[in-house]
């Protein structure tokens, strides 16, 4: 392993395959667009009446939404205006699964995560290896007595969280929560190997300091947030820059208990975008990755919802003469897989390169200031347009008012 540096600021988001290219200028200030236009896309799924009749009842239990991907969803733009949309009219649930400790090209839309230096390093799925990554892939080993964790609001608010460790741990441990009322010790029972959720300590406020008391044996994969209400909806968003469908083949065994422990009612895969813009991509292995992965999704979660959000649209060869020469040569089929695994599961499909106009519609939306210069990412603006679109859909999906 390798020691990590500090997050460079918003500058350093996103990327690491070829094509998908950093987006260092986003525009976290821009103001949600209108909501366009319904997409001419409709499917059924057998548990979109459950999911409905959960969104009807959200002032009484949480709606619990997860959300896997790539750099899209990393930045937290796209998912944080779905989050925004849905906790608006349905209750604010909390902000859900987030990393224990900062990573470098990763942010959140509500809350900014602060460590001093020395004190962990991070492993990232992304491109280190571990026999320990944990639902999200991240992993953050402790490398002082006492390491530390704070966790700030981005803006001023008087939200109350029930709060929780995802953690590994040897032996038992303990773990120190102080907010602005005071402070809270919570035993970390030894969990045998595995991946657990300590117990949930109420009630608390942000700014929120963590203190762990370490022990060998002892890592951290994340903090989980609810609203101190236990109703609303709850927005987990598990994106890895550079991440394709095939990163979860590299958490540790048992992730999956973590995920259904949490009992979300819908599963957003976002993936897609470095899988299009691999040459060398096996279509017929990603098929297969493809349909296995929603296989066991729906074995291991039969009452949730599954939706696939295909990749936006985008340009490789940006002098190449034709459009279909500009595109990744991947991406057409990458859509095409996507929307007949969905088929074939009984899960959703939105297509975003055709709610964005088609092939090579990005160009467009780069001149109307929706998507970045790297014509792979998009603006804040056009991040919210799409979520505004994908909320849109849903509603529809679930006949919902």
């Amino acid at each position: 392993m390798r020691r990590l540096h500090n997050i460079l600021g918003l500058a350093l988001l996103i990327c690491a395959l070829p094509g998908c290219s950093p987006v260092a200028a986003v525009d976290t200030t821009a103001r949600p667009v209108t909501a366009p236009a319904k997409p001419a896309v409709n499917q059924s799924n057998g548990n979109l009446a459950v999911l409905a009749g959960k969104f009807k009842n959200a002032n009484r239990a949480p709606v619990t939404i997860i959300q896997f991907g790539d750099s899209h969803t990393a930045a937290d733009l796209f998912s944080g205006e779905m989050r925004r949309l849905l906790q608006a009219q349905y209750g604010d649930g909390g902000i859900g699964l987030v990393a224990a400790t900062p990573v470098p090209g990763t942010r959140y839309e509500q809350v900014i995560l602060k460590a001093a230096k020395r004190q962990w390093e991070l492993v990232s799925a992304r491109n280190q290896q571990s026999a320990q990554f944990p639902l999200g892939g991240y992993l953050s080993v402790p490398l002082a007595a006492k390491p530390g964790v704070r966790i700030e609001a981005r803006e001023p608010s008087s939200q109350r969280y029930r709060v929780s460790a995802l953690y590994q741990a040897q032996e038992s441990t303990s773990l120190l929560l102080r907010d602005p009322r005071g402070q809270n010790r919570r035993l970390l029972a030894a969990t045998g190997g595995q991946w657990r959720f300590g117990p949930v300590v109420n009630n608390l406020g942000l700014p929120l300091d963590l203190t762990l008391d370490s022990r060998p044996g002892t890592v951290l994969g994340g903090w989980y947030l609810q609203g101190q209400k236990n109703a609303g909806v709850i927005y987990s968003a598990l994106g890895i820059n550079g991440a394709r469908l095939e990163v979860t083949d590299k958490w540790q065994p048992g992730w999956q208990d973590t995920l259904k422990s949490l009992r979300p009612d819908l599963v957003i895969l976002a993936y897609g975008t470095n899988e299009a813009f691999d040459d060398t991509l096996d279509l017929n292995l990603y098929q297969t990755q493809l349909k296995q992965t929603l296989e066991r999704l729906r074995r291991d979660l039969p009452r949730a919802v599954v939706l696939i959000v295909g990749p936006p649209d985008s340009i490789k060869q940006r002098k190449a003469r034709s459009c279909a020469a500009r595109q990744p040569q991947q991406l057409a089929a990458v859509i095409r897989i996507q929307r007949q695994a969905a088929r074939q599961a009984n899960a959703l499909f939105w297509d975003w390169q055709a709610y964005m106009g088609g092939q090579c519609s990005i160009a467009a939306w780069q001149a109307q200031g929706l998507a970045r210069g790297d014509l792979v990412h998009l603006t804040a603006d056009g991040y919210r347009k799409s979520a505004a679109a994908l909320h849109d859909y849903l509603r529809t999906q679930l006949k919902l008012n």
